[in-house]
């Protein structure tokens, strides 16, 4: 049920590849949304200047001084966290909300200081979604992450945070907005500038690529400015893949915990291979047993009845445990879950389930992954004649946190895609802080205009 065969590998590619190519022309079509981050080119490595960098990610407010040195990609970063209060999550007027953010801007200047007439350029990432109309401007889609401003929904996000600057008087300008994953690739290729793809796979999942812009043809009609045969990043929003249509392999249990989540038949690739709910799909294939009487003699206990009772974290203890008796395990099931007495038999039966979720996991992710590579290799990004190869950047606590996760995922990609274009990759798993990569955006963006700037004038 949970083992994924290759011609099931092979059609969950396809099935990518065919959604990938839908929400290029119209995001309409697909469960990709496929959104352009208006950044083109990309970075060498002996970039300089100071940037600024923010970062919304749920109730943190992180704003970060990234120095870019140059130097084949040296920098150094100064960063402070806030915390947003829980009284500012929900009312009627969203700019409380932003002047906050503001304040923490504000106070964060004070610490590292400003510099007369220096005007820092300022990249936001935003942990809202938010449908992207150019490098420096998005209109807020919905909030989530447990806020309610109802009046925030529509806003021009860029545009109001500006506003509230500029009343501020701060010596910022913000020139860029990011997602994570266009920041995860971004901070991976100033240091690696071969770099063409970014994966975040934590308790959410995402991936940002390099396509050329023709084949971005809902962009034709709006945006002629954009030379035809440039390189773009696309936010790929590939945690809905396989939401509308069935073109992943969902078992009975992916239905059930999608039925049961917030946000039925949404974001399904995420559900099935990230943060709580691989524990959560675990805890579901238990609790079945167990009401077979084919676990734990039939027992159970509150914590294993309980949505969400069996961590995540607690897969990576089960499938490392390498012990005679499989002690590890035992202390999880009988320490953490309260379970009685359990048999070596049982740990065995949670160690395997383990095992077939967190592979199967890893496995559509490499699938997905593959997809993606097939498209840019057909197209020549990272993969010309010319180029020295492509480098993916890979961050998040699935990744750095489950030992077998990332050599599954790597063996399933090379199995995927053919040799010529497998002995061009490389991966590396980010450890920079990603919000360097919104300071890298910010680069970018200026970078871009200055090159614009430049083609007028020799026009």
């Amino acid at each position: 049920m949970f083992r994924l065969e290759r011609p099931t590998l092979v059609q969950v590619v396809e099935y990518f590849d065919r959604e990938l190519k839908a929400g290029l022309a119209d995001d309409r079509t697909s469960d990709l949304n496929m959104i352009p981050s208006f950044v083109t080119g990309h970075p060498t490595g002996n970039e300089k200047g100071t940037y600024l960098a923010l970062e919304i990610a749920g109730l943190d407010v992180y704003a970060c001084q990234v120095k870019l040195k140059g130097d084949h990609g040296k920098l150094a970063i100064n960063q402070y966290q806030y915390k947003i209060p829980q009284e500012l999550t929900s009312g009627d007027d969203f700019t409380v909300l932003v002047d906050y953010i503001v304040e923490c801007i504000a106070d964060f200047l004070e610490r590292v200081g400003t510099q007369d007439e220096f005007i820092y350029p300022t990249a936001v990432s935003f942990g809202f979604a938010i449908k992207q109309t150019s490098i420096d401007r998005g209109r807020l889609l919905s909030l989530g992450y447990g806020y309610s401003y109802p009046n925030g929904v529509g806003t021009d996000i860029v545009q109001l945070l500006h506003e509230r600057v500029q009343m501020k008087q701060l010596p910022i300008k913000i020139v860029a907005i990011a997602n994570d994953a266009v920041c995860t690739l971004l901070a991976h290729a100033y240091q690696h500038p071969s770099t063409r793809l970014g994966i975040v796979h934590s308790l959410g999942t995402n991936c940002a690529y390099y396509d050329k812009t023709r084949n971005v043809t809902k962009l034709h009609s709006q945006h002629h400015s954009i030379p035809i045969d440039s390189e773009m990043v696309i936010n790929t929003e590939w945690c809905n893949f396989g939401s509308s249509r069935r073109t992943l392999p969902c078992t009975w249990f992916d239905r059930k915990l999608d039925r049961e989540s917030i946000n039925p038949r949404f974001h399904m690739f995420e559900k099935m291979t990230t943060g709580i709910f691989l524990g959560e799909i675990v805890r579901n294939i238990l609790t079945y047993l167990v009401d077979r009487d084919l676990l734990f003699n039939g027992n159970s206990s509150p914590p294993l009845n309980t949505p969400y009772g069996f961590d995540t974290s607690y897969m990576y203890v089960c499938e490392a445990d390498q012990s005679t008796n499989l002690d590890d395990i035992r202390i999880i099931l009988e320490d953490m879950l309260n379970l009685s007495k359990t048999t070596l038999a049982d740990r065995e039966v949670v160690k395997k389930v383990c095992e077939l979720v967190g592979t199967r996991a890893a496995m559509l992710v490499g699938a997905a992954i593959a997809a993606i590579i097939q498209h840019m290799a057909v197209s020549q990004v990272g993969f010309g004649p010319d180029d020295p190869g492509c480098a993916i950047s890979i961050t998040g606590s699935i990744y750095e946190d489950y030992p077998s996760f990332h050599p599954r995922v790597c063996t399933t990609l090379k199995e995927l895609i053919p040799e010529e274009v497998a002995s061009r990759l490389s991966v590396g798993l980010v450890k920079t802080n990603r919000i360097v990569g919104a300071a890298i955006v910010a680069m970018m963006s200026q970078k871009m205009a200055a090159e614009s700037s430049s083609s007028s004038s020799l026009s």
